[in-house]
């Protein structure tokens, strides 16, 4: 067990020394989903010197409490600073996200399962810091708008957006 540790706190030196001049991709988490069951991850690439797009996948299972899901997103980031190029800066984007949701649930003494699909959109804003080390810092907030189909009825509403991700640059 020491020695994994080791390997990787030599490894993560290693990266951490890399320099990220010009970013052209990011690999971020969500460090505070995993204390809620939660995995997500996000790639974003630049497409020029003010615009990002940014591809995230999540995944959870609360066993627990019979539930599992699976969901995707999709942003287009526009970046305003005029110190620094994309992915550095504030910036704002409209977001797109899609899920699908399993839950157990008991009904007539039975327990059964339903599935629901859900779609979603937004805006959200913040800011990224990309320091020369390749480490990367994303917060942001805003607000969305999701539709879900349960089997008995139709869900849709709006839901407030406020996330932190941390990750690591790849330089050119």
């Amino acid at each position: 067990m020491k020695k994994g540790l080791l390997i990787i706190l030599i490894a993560l030196f290693g990266i951490s020394s890399l320099k990220a001049q010009e970013a052209s991709s990011i690999i971020k988490v969500n460090p505070i989903g995993f204390a809620f069951g939660v995995f997500n991850v996000t790639y974003e690439k630049p497409l020029s010197a003010k615009n990002s797009v940014a591809i995230g996948a999540s995944f959870f299972n609360w066993s627990n409490l019979g539930i599992s899901g699976v969901g995707g997103s999709a942003e287009y980031r526009f970046y305003f600073s005029n110190n620094s190029e994309a992915p550095r800066g504030l910036f704002a984007a409209p977001i797109l996200d899609i899920g699908s949701l399993s839950y157990d649930y008991k009904y007539d003494s039975t327990t059964k399962k339903e599935s629901v699909f859900s779609i979603g959109g937004g805006v959200k804003a913040g800011n990224q810091w990309v320091w020369d080390s390749g480490v990367a810092l994303d917060l942001y907030f805003g607000y969305g708008y999701r539709s879900a189909n349960f089997e008995n009825y139709n869900y849709s509403g709006g839901y407030p957006i406020l996330g932190l991700a941390l990750g690591y640059a790849f330089g050119k």
